[in-house]
């Protein structure tokens, strides 16, 4: 459940986001959207399907810190995650995924991407949550920094893309 917020604007997102994965699919581009349920019950309430298998990057950093007593970046987690067998197809998915999401926070206006905000779902992709910031919609004081940036592409994201993987950031671009 959510409360506080727009309902009607959180669906509105999510149906736009659906046929952006729609499109993605039909034109066979290989973006990732994760769209999920969302039931408006009035204005200001929706119910929210749970993303299963995901956390947002907030969480994850926290716990990563309490655990190892120290910052770990995303590009060292996904090593120690998923391992040398696994973790060219997670950093496929985080490619694919941010550049899905980059395009439709581009599109759409979407600001207020905090790590609070963005999930990492086990199979290494991101998946955006919280659209109270859409279009020229800010409840409350708009978010002033954000304004001028298109999409959120920190350099922590460009690591993980790099470095040893420099055909993802290739895949990203194109």
């Amino acid at each position: 459940m959510k409360v506080g917020d727009d309902a009607r604007q959180e669906y509105f997102a999510m149906q736009l986001i659906k046929e952006f994965n729609t499109i993605f699919k039909v034109k066979k581009l290989r973006l990732l959207l994760t769209p999920y349920e969302i039931i408006p019950i009035g204005a200001n309430s929706c119910m929210l399907e749970m993303v299963q298998d995901a956390t947002s990057i907030d969480a994850l950093k926290k716990t990563l810190f309490s655990t190892y007593n120290r910052t770990i970046s995303l590009f060292e987690f996904f090593g120690m995650y998923f391992g040398k067998h696994n973790i060219n197809s997670a950093r496929k998915n985080f490619c694919y995924s941010l550049a899905a999401y980059s395009l439709v926070c581009y599109f759409l206006q979407i600001k207020d991407r905090h790590n609070g905000n963005i999930l990492l779902h086990k199979d290494g992709r991101i998946v955006h949550i919280d659209f109270g910031f859409l279009f020229t919609t800010a409840p409350g004081k708009g978010v002033e920094l954000e304004k001028k940036v298109p999409f959120k592409l920190l350099s922590e994201y460009v690591a993980l893309l790099g470095d040893k993987a420099r055909s993802f950031v290739f895949q990203f671009r194109k």
